[in-house]
């Protein structure tokens, strides 16, 4: 009884760290080697490993890496496990993923240990735990993800707003002359679907275009001048496919507002009575797994190129 009340004033302490407790903080709380023992017995407390227990029933993804980390003061959660803690769509790895600075000596069984330059511009903290930056997070991922994958985390930081492609690029750029880092080549083509020539007006707009690629469909026209048969300007679009008649506009109410819905709409008509089709995208078609937009432009692209045949 004196040892389970005795854990009741650690689990104050458990409460700030994950539900994770040291053996130094039961110690302090007055607990001999043998109480415990007791509670791992009694399953109260769950060892695991010499000198770190949790709380019994309380295991999640953020406690294993929160148990990872507490083995290791200079290093950070990073890669999938890192942008797991960003909460993005990722499953968190099994062995939770740290870096490390170049020469730290580590012989850490609860996670995967990698050694990089870590400046302290790379470094924040997340759910009360150190990690990477969004950026860091997302290069160092390639070093685990394949293309599609990588190339989903960087659509879903930029859309999200919570890095920048520019940041990216710079942290890229940094990190590919370190020593053994490998996956640069996955990260220079997931960011070329990005920073090549055709310099859409949005992040929005470029998202949607590295996603098309992506699908395997051919690369649109970006602010495209449609004219009617005496050659007169009738609209500039997003992105058009102009053999196959087919447009899309990413839909914005920053710019479409209320106000304007009747032009908006006698200008999509003018559009149409020349033969094209159009459909708007919404910033819910860019989240990772939405498939169906895409579906439906490849039927588009089919039905416009076999029209102009």
């Amino acid at each position: 009884m004196r040892s389970t009340a005795k854990l009741g004033r650690a689990r104050t302490h458990a409460e700030q760290h994950h539900d994770l407790l040291t053996t130094a903080v039961l110690r302090s709380e007055g607990l001999t080697w043998d109480e415990i023992a007791n509670l791992v017995e009694d399953r109260l407390l769950e060892r695991i490993i010499r000198g770190l227990y949790r709380i019994a029933g309380t295991r999640t993804p953020v406690q294993d890496i929160a148990a990872a980390l507490q083995r290791h003061p200079r290093a950070r959660a990073s890669y999938v496990s890192g942008l797991f803690l960003h909460d993005f769509d990722v499953v968190a790895p099994p062995e939770p993923q740290l870096v490390l600075p170049p020469g730290s000596s580590s012989s850490n069984r609860l996670g995967e240990l990698h050694r990089s330059p870590l400046p302290a511009s790379d470094c924040t903290r997340r759910k009360r735990l150190p990690v990477t930056t969004v950026a860091r997070s997302i290069v160092d991922s390639a070093e685990s993800l394949d293309v599609e994958a990588l190339a989903r985390v960087v659509n879903e930081g930029i859309t999200r707003r919570v890095t920048t492609l520019e940041l990216i690029v710079e942290v890229a750029e940094r990190l590919e002359a370190a020593p053994g880092r490998i996956g640069g080549g996955r990260m220079r083509r997931v960011l070329a679907t990005w920073t090549d020539a055709m310099k859409p007006d949005s992040m929005a707009e470029a998202a949607a275009i590295r996603l098309i690629r992506l699908a395997g469909l051919p690369s649109p026209a970006t602010q495209h001048v449609i004219e009617d048969a005496d050659g007169s300007f009738v609209a500039r679009v997003d992105l058009a496919w102009p053999d196959q008649k087919v447009v899309r506009e990413y839909d914005s109410f920053q710019w479409h507002r209320v106000d304007s819905v009747e032009h908006d709409e006698g200008r999509r008509q003018a559009i149409e009575r020349l033969g094209w089709s159009i459909a708007p995208l919404h910033r819910h078609h860019l989240v990772p797994g939405e498939r169906r937009w895409l579906d439906e432009l490849a039927g588009e692209l089919r039905l416009g190129e076999h029209r102009a045949s």
